[in-house]
């Protein structure tokens, strides 16, 4: 079985300053790249799942440690279960079910991450729930939402909080990624949470320290709400150690490095031959059909040259990008509608220390790059790990492995 398509501003004076010096720190940073680091093959890697398991779609996807030992860990929402995978090993190391209904149930796992294997943090559709091995409930809280007869009340200028890859509780804190479904460039991208207090304590990263010229962004999605089409939204990534946070998106070739909450600066981590997408041609990266009954997402046959992911391995020595150089349509027999063929793929891995760029060409018929990327690829120190491009075995989930070595 094929794995299926995911398919569902005016700056102040200051800010101007500013982006003229990360624009000049980008051509430093650039001209003085060097390749330092091997990058070779690892082959597959290859873990057996058990019956009920949906292969295709494995979320909140990442290398986990527990107690010093490090584990693959992955929410499959068929079975409402978190599983634990030995790295070394590739065996199953513990299965964690959630009740789906009553009073211990907890709805949505989509996003999770282990702090110690009986706090186990799980940011549902209702809140955030803080679980044991055994899947029961500790306690929840919900995100300082205001709600409604237990609901949380959603307005279009309402803020989501959500964990990202390295959120981690930390002095009673968790570390969040902030959408909302109307924003200006002043909004904030992140916010520090209070879990006893069940409060928001602070918000920074403002939308233009990350994006640039917001307002042309604005102007592209309110015309394509005239039109009732849909505009897809920039990628925001971040990722973050015990000292800084890193942000960068889907058309930018920096990288944003914030410490103490503030911009330290704006680093270049692109391919310098190829030209990223502007927003007006990224945005019909997913186009919807509207019918009289509903309406049908598909991904554009032909999409532009486009950043898909940016991680950190767990040590916080590299940070890894991948390059969609775009797609151009390709037909298949007996499918009324062309599929996106890519044209090609680049990793890009950068050294936090020296702040070198390493590429690596990836073999893009052999590995997936899915619209939603998030769950198709995690890092450890030794490297990166994709999901397998047309895995035909349901039972078993693979991953190509791409090694990184000084």
């Amino acid at each position: 079985m094929n794995r299926s398509s995911h398919t569902i501003l005016l700056l102040s004076t200051c800010f101007l300053t500013l982006f003229s010096c990360q624009q000049q720190r980008e051509v430093t940073n650039e001209s003085s790249t060097t390749q330092t680091l091997t990058i070779s093959d690892g082959g597959i890697k290859t873990l057996a799942l058990e019956d009920g398991v949906n292969f295709e779609v494995l979320t909140a996807l990442k290398l986990s440690t527990v107690n010093n030992k490090e584990y693959i860990t992955f929410y499959d929402r068929i079975t409402h279960s978190i599983y634990l995978y030995d790295y070394q090993t590739n065996d199953l190391f513990k299965k964690i079910s959630m009740e789906k209904d009553g009073p211990n149930a907890v709805k949505n796992a989509s996003k999770f991450f282990i702090h110690t294997i009986d706090s186990i943090f799980v940011d549902g559709s209702m809140g955030i729930h803080l679980i044991n091995s055994k899947g029961e409930v500790l306690t929840k809280k919900s995100k300082g939402a205001k709600l409604h007869n237990g609901m949380p009340l959603i307005t279009s200028d309402s803020k989501f909080y959500r964990f990202h890859p390295d959120s981690r509780f930390k002095n009673g804190h968790i570390e969040m990624v902030i959408s909302q479904m109307r924003r200006d460039s002043k909004n904030h991208e992140y916010a520090i949470f209070n879990f006893e207090k069940d409060s928001i304590i602070e918000e920074f990263v403002q939308t233009e320290e990350i994006i640039n010229n917001f307002g042309e962004i604005q102007k592209v999605q309110e015309e394509a709400n005239e039109r009732r089409e849909s505009a897809y939204s920039i990628n925001r990534f971040f990722t973050s150690n015990e000292n800084y946070l890193y942000s960068s998106n889907s058309i930018s070739d920096s990288l944003f490095l914030f410490k103490e909450g503030k911009l330290a600066k704006a680093i270049y981590a692109g391919v310098p031959t190829i030209k990223i997408a502007n927003y007006s041609d990224y945005s019909t990266l997913q186009i919807i059909e509207r019918y009289d009954n509903g309406s049908r997402a598909f991904e554009n046959p032909k999409q532009p040259p486009h950043y898909k992911s940016m991680l950190l391995s767990p040590d916080g020595r590299f940070i890894y990008r991948v390059l969609h150089h775009g797609t151009k349509p390709k037909f298949l027999e007996g499918e009324e509608k062309p599929i996106p063929n890519p044209l090609g793929a680049t990793l890009i891995v950068m050294d936090t220390e020296t702040e070198a760029l390493n590429y690596y060409d990836l073999p893009v018929g052999e590995i997936d790059l899915p619209l939603y990327f998030e769950n198709s690829l995690f890092v450890s120190n030794e490297g990166i790990f994709f999901r397998v491009k047309d895995q035909q075995n349901e039972d078993q989930v693979q991953f190509r492995f791409f090694k990184v070595t000084q």
